[in-house]
């Protein structure tokens, strides 16, 4: 395999000051329950709307680890957002198929700019992070400059088993491949000590703050999760690190963005969170003028 190039455009200017800029980087076309759309393009306008609604300025779509009806495949979604510069594309990873087939797929979509990270499913696919299958998808991801997304923490699948899922064995992984860049989805909740501990400590990892809740914030629980990652940011004390994210739809993106609006953060935190790191890390275009939300939040 000849060696990879960085092809990827480099990292967005800052935006005006009166033209803020709010990045979900967690989202999803995927049908969970019966009474959501039924196909891929009834859900991407459902979320145009959304965004719209919210003030959200641009989204990643994640694919899943798997194609079926309420599933669509990394070259649906492309095709679906195509044109359309508030979407870029996560390309979900399939382990248990994981060889040189989807290798080439992956580093073709890479090269071609396609997709802006790719995202591994453990505990729904049952395996371990630091399993040598995974080397070589690492190591792509860090020739290329983007992103390896995994999911940590809680499942929204009850056959999914969290062993697999815990984010302190990211630390591992993080040291062994240094050039590659890490995105621990969820903050590992409910472990959002461990995880903060590995964000902080390793230089390329960052966390995401998406699918702490299923639809909208309940009070009590709410004030839960917000102590926890008041914490994990008072630790962590780099507003480098972490990234808004809503895991729409299953949680509700207006409710995430005033649960967003209540962490305890400075202004540099507050910005990297809801829209530079994503934009660094991910290498978003930035949005032209008249395509900036008016608003930062509802």
């Amino acid at each position: 395999m000849p060696p990879l190039v960085r092809l990827l455009p480099p990292p967005p200017t800052s935006p005006a000051p009166d033209a803020p800029l709010i990045i979900d980087c967690h989202t999803h076309l995927n049908r969970y329950e019966h009474d959501q759309p039924p196909t891929a393009a009834e859900r991407l306008e459902q979320l145009r709307a959304t965004m719209a609604r919210h003030g959200v300025s641009h989204a990643l779509v994640l694919t899943s680890y798997t194609v079926n009806d309420n599933r669509p495949s990394i070259d649906e979604v492309l095709h679906l957002v195509e044109g359309d510069g508030r979407f870029s594309v996560v390309a979900g990873v399939n382990y248990e198929q994981l060889g040189k087939q989807q290798l080439r797929y992956l580093r073709t979509l890479l090269e071609e700019q396609r997709v802006r990270a790719l995202k591994l499913y453990p505990g729904y696919q049952r395996f371990d992070v630091r399993h040598r299958r995974l080397h070589p998808l690492y190591e792509m991801a860090g020739a290329c400059g983007v992103p390896v997304m995994v999911h940590t923490g809680d499942t929204f699948a009850h056959t999914a088993k969290v062993r697999y899922t815990h984010p302190l064995v990211f630390d591992e992984v993080a040291v062994d491949f240094r050039l590659t860049s890490f995105v621990l989805c969820h903050m590992g909740n409910p472990w959002f000590v461990d995880a903060m501990e590995v964000v902080y400590k390793n230089e390329n990892l960052y966390g995401d703050i998406s699918g702490l809740t299923l639809g909208a914030f309940e009070p009590r629980y709410e004030r839960l999760v917000l102590q926890k990652l008041n914490d994990a940011i008072a630790f962590i004390n780099d507003p480098g690190k972490l990234m808004f994210g809503t895991d729409w739809p299953i949680s509700d993106m207006g409710s995430y963005l005033e649960f967003a609006g209540k962490l305890d953060t400075t202004p540099a935190e507050r910005d990297g969170l809801l829209w530079h790191n994503a934009a660094r890390l991910f290498r978003v275009p930035e949005a032209p003028p008249e395509e900036r939300p008016d608003v930062l939040a509802p």
